[in-house]
């Protein structure tokens, strides 16, 4: 895992907030930290464990990438604990309204609960880890493909349905799994807020499909990476 930096420089700063309870060993966020250093040498990277947050420390951001999770957004009505610990993290998707947010797989959930849409959770085994095919309703600069190959993981989720969630988002991208119709991508109508369901920063191994394909696995990875690339240059145009 990165080690966690400040930064007091003048560079363009990225936020990158780890929304993982480190119960379990992932290196998504070295991979999502990895992406940018590679493309953008002049960017600092200020990685924050959400535990940590203090949003009074946050002047000179010019873009937030919101990290997936081990917990359970679905789990907050039922645990005043669990969403006590993400409260500042509910409050800075609610408050921004300038700098550009990425919100990924358990933050876009965290987006829409924000909001004031419900997220829900799938039942069976987990069905994560997988490739899948999205559509793209409208195209933009954020994803400019109608179609692509994203990986996906989470079971909890939010339906396209929701009014809560319609009125403030423009819903791009839906996924029917294990017969849940799921949002994949929205984009806020008026703040550059664009949350997915997927990892973009995530690809395959041999260990997660039953029909290795490697080109596949490729074309997950490149289009996972430009989606992020995307982002962080809205970030600092």
């Amino acid at each position: 895992m990165i080690e966690e930096k400040k930064f007091i420089n003048n560079k363009k700063r990225i936020c990158v907030i780890d929304n993982y309870t480190h119960k379990v060993q992932t290196d998504r966020i070295e991979r999502i930290t990895n992406i940018i250093q590679e493309n953008f040498k002049n960017i600092e990277i200020n990685l924050i464990h959400y535990s940590r947050l203090d949003l009074s420390k946050m002047k000179g951001i010019s873009g937030y990438i919101l990290s997936g999770s081990d917990s359970n957004v679905s789990e907050f009505d039922s645990n005043k604990n669990l969403k006590k610990e993400y409260k500042l993290e509910l409050k800075l998707i609610k408050k921004q309204k300038e700098k550009p947010i990425l919100a990924i797989c358990y933050a876009h959930q965290l987006t829409a609960y924000a909001f004031g849409g419900k997220v829900q959770r799938m039942s069976g085994p987990n069905m994560g880890n997988r490739i899948v095919e999205l559509k793209i309703d409208n195209i933009d600069e954020f994803i400019p493909y109608d179609e692509l190959l994203v990986n996906v993981h989470h079971q909890d989720y939010v339906i396209p349905e929701d009014y809560s969630v319609q009125k403030d988002f423009d819903i791009l991208s839906t996924k029917e799994r294990k017969g849940y119709n799921t949002i994949q991508y929205m984009r806020h109508y008026e703040r550059p807020i664009f949350s997915v369901q997927f990892h973009p920063e995530t690809h395959h191994s041999s260990k997660y499909v039953e029909n290795y394909d490697e080109q596949k696995i490729n074309k997950t990875k490149l289009f996972g990476e430009e989606i992020i690339k995307n982002f962080v240059s809205l970030c600092i145009k």
